[in-house]
């Protein structure tokens, strides 16, 4: 299946966005490494044809305001995870996993968010 990915504006703090449209279907997929922003519209009834899709075959999520955005990288790995924190509580759960069940494994973890119109980062290993 085809995609177009491209970099937007990020609807909640307008930096770099990461989007990834699929044009066959027409699935959409969007997330900032920023602040957390996260959208997408997923086809959950697959045995449908594109045609023959309703409202009620789509599952659309937006994550509108973040708390922010996570990123880590495991020793060894050569790809970084990246993700949404919703909340304060899963900021600090985050930093708790980091530190506690991955230290010593982990090169590095940071959060992110968008504070007062500009981004700010926490070093958390």
């Amino acid at each position: 299946m085809g995609s177009i990915i491209d970099y937007i504006a990020c609807p909640n703090c307008k930096t770099e966005a990461y989007s990834d449209f699929y044009y066959r279907t027409g699935e959409q997929y969007i997330n900032c490494n920023n602040c957390g922003y996260h959208y997408s519209a997923t086809i959950i009834n697959k045995n449908k044809k594109l045609s023959e899709l309703t409202k009620t075959d789509w599952e659309v999520t937006e994550l509108k305001t973040p708390y922010g955005a996570f990123r880590y990288k495991m020793a060894g790995d050569s790809f970084t995870s990246c993700g949404s924190l919703a909340s304060a509580e899963d900021a600090d759960k985050f930093r708790v996993e980091m530190k506690l069940e991955y230290q010593g494994h982990v090169e590095f973890a940071q959060i992110s968010r968008l504070d007062a119109n500009s981004i700010v980062v926490e070093d958390v290993l």
